[in-house]
Parts: C-alpha cells; sequence; structure tokens
C-alpha cells in the first residue's frame, strides 16, 4: 500500500564526472530556488563517474521546475546526462 508521501516523490537522477565539486554543482541548481531536496543519495561508477540522485516530495516542488533544473543540469559541463523522474 503507497503512502501518500510515497506516491508523490520527484527525482532527479544525474551522472556527472568525479570531480570534487560536482554534487556540490548540482545541488546549487536547487539552492538557487530555495528548495531543500528530501533524499540525496550518490555513488560512485568506477574512478570517472558519479550517479546522483535528489528526491523530493511532489508539494514540495512542481514537476516542471524539476524538468527546467534537470535541462539546466544537463547544461553543466560536469553532466553526463539528467533526467527528471515522476
Amino acid at each position: 500500500m503507497l503512502l501518500p508521501s510515497d506516491a508523490a516523490v520527484l527525482r532527479l537522477k544525474a551522472i556527472v564526472e568525479a570531480d570534487p565539486g560536482a554534487l556540490i554543482r548540482l545541488l546549487q541548481l536547487f539552492q538557487i530556488r530555495n528548495i531543500v531536496p528530501s533524499a540525496v543519495r550518490a555513488r560512485r561508477l568506477g574512478l570517472e563517474y558519479i550517479e546522483a540522485e535528489i528526491e523530493f516530495a511532489g508539494a514540495e516542488l512542481p514537476a516542471e521546475t524539476l524538468r527546467l533544473i534537470a535541462a539546466k543540469a544537463q547544461e553543466l559541463p560536469i553532466t553526463l546526462a539528467a533526467v527528471a523522474l515522476p
């Protein structure tokens, strides 16, 4: 059974270079909009890349805003791929 809070989770998933500042640059896209994620997970993919997943409750962040942030993340030179997931 899904709880209402579980049903409305939005995520940004990104593959970024394994640069010491990569996660901070990704999170700054939310910070400048005064949005605090409910969860942030990251794991190394070999020596060169990091897979990051940033999670939000649907009530905290409209899906359209998350898609806009994903497009901005894609423009960062450290980003290989970024996608907003419902």
